[in-house]
């Protein structure tokens, strides 16, 4: 959604083997995740730049608590076997403000997976 009000805690989570996965709907206002939150573990993006405006990552820069060099990776560079993903029971946020590439693969594998044919 496009909330500007966070809708969990750190408190709320276990202190390791969490992955939270922001997707939907992006715009500047949008604040979702607490920031302490997007700065416990290995912050991934779907483009940083463009999450460090629309996503997430925006809160955390606007209170001072990240850069976008705190992005631990970008997601192709995860799915390319560039960087790992999860290396053991951190906490894992992956921000997805959405790219046509992106969106257009992940509804093929579902398609696929669902047995549908053109």
């Amino acid at each position: 959604t496009p909330g500007g009000t966070t809708v969990l805690e750190k408190e709320w989570l276990k202190p390791s083997g969490v992955t939270i996965i922001a997707s939907g709907s992006d715009q500047p206002t949008k604040q979702e995740i607490p920031v302490d939150v997007l700065s416990a573990g290995k912050y991934i993006s779907d483009l940083t730049k463009q999450t460090s405006k629309v996503g997430e990552l925006r809160s955390a820069i606007k209170a001072g608590v990240m850069t976008e060099e705190d992005v631990y990776a970008e997601l192709g560079e995860i799915v390319n076997g560039d960087k790992p993903g999860r290396e053991g029971n951190e906490v894992i946020v992956v921000d997805l403000t959405g790219t046509g590439a992106q969106d257009a693969a992940i509804g093929q594998v579902a398609w696929d997976k669902l047995g549908g044919s053109a």
